[in-house]
């Protein structure tokens, strides 16, 4: 891994870790600039933001990241969260439901829109 996103990782989950939610959403922004193809940076920001109230900008950092891991069960959970937050409900509902059908070792990816 590079060291400035090792590092810049490291203090946005020392900020998580400290309660500054602000502050690790900014490192966690950090670490996808950084690396934007770094998926667990996407995950940690979508996230920080659903906790933020950033609901339009953590719906976008979760789909970033389902682009990255279309088959990752986490990730479409996460970005059901987030619909559902923002009371989007239909969607969050077709994430939930290919979150189910990754777990189940199937390809998301063929299923809704």
């Amino acid at each position: 891994m590079n060291p400035l996103l090792e590092e810049t990782m490291e203090g946005a989950h020392g900020a998580l870790a400290m309660g500054d939610m602000a502050a690790a959403a900014t490192l966690y922004r950090k670490a996808t600039e950084i690396d934007p193809t770094y998926a667990e940076g996407w995950q940690a920001l979508g996230m920080a933001l659903v906790k933020l109230d950033q609901l339009n900008e953590a719906i976008e950092a979760l789909q970033k990241l389902i682009q990255l891991k279309p088959k990752d069960q986490l990730a479409y959970s996460s970005l059901s969260l987030a619909f559902g937050r923002a009371g989007r409900i239909a969607e969050a509902e077709e994430m939930s439901a290919k979150a189910k059908v990754a777990g189940w070792g199937g390809d998301p990816t063929k299923i809704g829109s």
